[in-house]
């Protein structure tokens, strides 16, 4: 651990792993990389471990309530996406705490548009006073500079951070699934957080992994492809795409790892990896592959980060042919990520906190 560079304490308030998603992975690695750098924060979360800078909370509106009176630490960083929480949040601000909210995904936008004019209001009131907003999608800026916030007070930092590579995280891929990647060529990939509907349709496009690797056995009988998924959720519609693998002839290629783990040393060992979901927020499992450089084929039904190879949402056939076109022209998309950097977006973080501190 690195020597301490800063004279102030963070808390930061959000989900931890497990299990595995986008905000509990962002969250994960902030604590890393605070860690690393040594400065003195505390995440309260609901987990088992109990660490010295982990701190399992239940309860957790009832805690928060708390937490407003009893807060030490010199800046808060709320990953919500309860409106209410995020009231609670406004009031921290308005009493004077230094806060900072980050808004994952597009659900503040869903909070406005839904709201009867009361609750609007309100979370208006709150969002006003807080003196930082994080937000990963620029959408979500725009929206919040015509609610009347202030555009110095919101920042736009994508929500991906680099991993900070461990052996632990390595050793918990199941040997199953080593086995499979290792027998298979070429490897896709693809991840849900867990099952969810969106406008009626598979929101992470599990539906449409089975169909492109049943596609592309055609031309590569020995293809596997293997897609995350942590928490299943919807175990109806679970064992009916284990059924549509069966009926698709593709038991042997198509793998559900269903183990809570971490999801970039799959990402790592894989030749393409596929993000197909029919909307998203600023998915860090992209932004994962690009950074590991592994050709990443993406719906274009939001924007997207530079490097990632857009087909039509929920278009099979297109699917099918960017992701042959990837195969076919292998190095010619691995040399275009060479030449891409993705940012630290903990830097940004950091001078969030910095910025904060100073005033």
């Amino acid at each position: 651990m690195k020597k301490k560079d800063s004279n102030f304490k963070v808390a930061i308030i959000g989900p931890y792993p497990p299990p595995y998603g986008g905000i509990s992975i962002h969250v994960q690695r902030v604590h890393y990389h605070l860690q690393e750098k040594g400065i003195e924060h505390a995440v309260y979360t609901k987990t088992d471990e109990g660490t010295a800078n982990l701190i399992n909370i239940s309860q957790r509106r009832k805690w928060l309530l708390k937490y407003f009176f009893t807060a030490k630490e010199n800046i808060l960083h709320f990953h919500s996406i309860d409106w209410r929480e995020r009231v609670l949040v406004g009031l921290m601000g308005f009493g004077g705490r230094k806060v900072v909210l980050t808004i994952h995904g597009e659900s503040l936008n869903s909070q406005i548009s839904q709201s009867n004019w009361i609750k609007k209001k309100t979370l208006i009131w709150a969002l006003r006073n807080i003196a930082n907003i994080i937000v990963v999608n620029p959408k979500t800026k725009d929206l919040l500079t015509s609610l009347g916030i202030k555009s110095e007070k919101v920042k736009h930092i994508p929500a991906f951070i680099p991993p900070l590579v461990k052996d632990d995280d390595i050793e918990e891929i199941p040997q199953n699934v080593l086995d499979f990647i290792d027998t298979h060529k070429p490897v896709i990939s693809a991840n849900a957080s867990k099952i969810v509907f969106y406008n009626n349709e598979d929101l992470y496009g599990i539906d449409m992994c089975i169909d492109v690797c049943a596609n592309l056995k055609k031309y590569y009988p020995q293809i596997g492809f293997v897609f995350c998924l942590p928490d299943i959720g919807d175990y109806e519609y679970f064992h009916k795409m284990k059924q549509r693998v069966k009926e698709k002839e593709i038991r042997d290629n198509f793998l559900f790892q269903t183990k809570p783990c971490q999801l970039y040393p799959i990402i790592r060992k894989s030749d393409v990896f596929v993000r197909p979901t029919n909307t998203d927020g600023d998915a860090i499992s992209l932004r994962e592959a690009l950074y590991f450089k592994i050709p990443s084929v993406a719906s274009d039904a939001v924007p997207r980060p530079e490097g990632a190879i857009l087909f039509r949402t929920r278009n099979i056939d297109d699917l099918s042919l960017k992701i042959k076109d990837v195969l076919v022209n292998y190095e010619q998309h691995k040399k275009k990520l060479e030449e891409i950097n993705l940012e630290n977006n903990f830097k940004n973080v950091m001078r969030v906190y910095q910025n904060l501190e100073s005033k």
